[in-house]
């Protein structure tokens, strides 16, 4: 299965731009590949106080609510990027109560030992994966890496034709592994 890995910042006006296509695209093709999230710090400020303090917050809400993975990427951008929030414990339990996570198991999942180190290994990751200044979408199939663009067409129809070139072109012994 194929896996899309959006890279983000939450306080990136970009980011929080392409955040709702991500997650419209995660409703509609979750059944057709896998997806995942990494955060890549701040604009600002690569690794410093703001990336880790919302790297460590989108760690612990993804921990309590791993389903909602996307949703809560998209719920940290328009808290901290369009709203322009300032990331606390009363903004945290408010993104939690928005998404229907218990405040209490964000913040045992925030307090659990190595989060903190889980949280910049993923920002190493996001950083070391990120193209450019702003957001990113990976496409992942066994061992091809594909940048999506995220200012185009629609990327249900981007991700679409990736899967109809992609059966189309396979020989019929190798069609079942596609995708």
């Amino acid at each position: 299965m194929a896996t899309l890995t959006y890279v983000f910042d939450p306080y990136c006006p970009r980011s929080a731009a392409a955040a709702p296509a991500v997650l419209a695209l995660w409703r509609s093709c979750r059944v057709q590949a896998g997806f995942e999230t990494l955060h890549a710090g701040t604009a600002s400020s690569w690794l410093g106080p703001d990336s880790e303090r919302s790297a460590r917050a989108f760690s612990a809400l993804r921990a309590a609510a791993p389903q909602l993975e996307l949703p809560l990427m998209h719920e940290l951008h328009q808290t901290l990027g369009v709203r322009g929030e300032r990331l606390g414990r009363r903004v945290l339990s408010g993104v939690a109560q928005r998404m229907g996570i218990e405040s209490a198991h964000v913040f045992d999942a925030l307090r659990a030992p190595g989060r903190r180190e889980q949280a910049r290994a993923e920002l190493e990751r996001g950083r070391a994966l990120q193209l450019g200044d702003g957001p990113t979408l990976l496409l992942e199939h066994g061992n091809i890496i594909t940048s999506l663009p995220l200012d185009t067409e629609p990327l249900d129809h981007i991700i679409e034709g990736a899967l109809c070139s992609n059966s189309s072109s396979s020989s019929p012994a190798s069609a079942s592994s596609a995708w």
